[in-house]
């Protein structure tokens, strides 16, 4: 039996329960279903993506389009399948998408502490230009920003 690749679709509604799951256990100070539903409009200005893995739910990445601006809000992959690369594979999807729509440049802001996903981020060109403080309950986030580069499929 073959493993079947990890494919990456738009957000929709019936996969909340998962995703919420998802936003639980990674966050300290997680999105409510409400918030998400709020926010998955088809305005053309907001990219809400899934991993799904093995038919389940394995990670989002949501963000939004602001002129030729792009603004990562959230990345999540679940405990069990992190560090396989599906961060990754999410990360540059959504910022394809957003290269896609005009976008050249993107932003974020990430916890001081997230070592991880700050070397993700890094990864990707993404480079530190300031601290906002207490932007998280009691924590400093770090705001990132890269160029937008697309990978050329082979």
């Amino acid at each position: 039996m073959t493993a079947v690749e990890p494919a990456i679709v738009k957000m929709r509604p019936e996969l909340l329960p998962e995703i919420l799951g998802i936003e639980n256990s990674s966050f300290p100070d997680p999105w409510s279903e409400n918030m998400f539903r709020a926010e998955m409009k088809e305005d053309g200005r907001r990219i809400f993506l899934v991993l799904e893995d093995e038919g389940r739910v394995a990670g989002y990445a949501i963000g939004w389009v602001v002129l030729d601006e792009f603004h990562l809000g959230n990345i999540a992959i679940m405990n069990q399948k992190r560090r396989g690369g599906r961060g990754r594979l999410l990360l540059q999807e959504i910022l394809d998408q957003a290269y896609r729509q005009g976008c050249r440049m993107a932003s974020l802001e990430v916890r001081a502490s997230n070592e991880p996903a700050i070397e993700l981020y890094k990864a990707f060109g993404f480079r530190p230009i300031a601290i906002r403080k207490k932007y998280y309950q009691n924590e400093d986030a770090l705001v990132m920003m890269s160029d937008i580069v697309p990978i050329k499929s082979c």
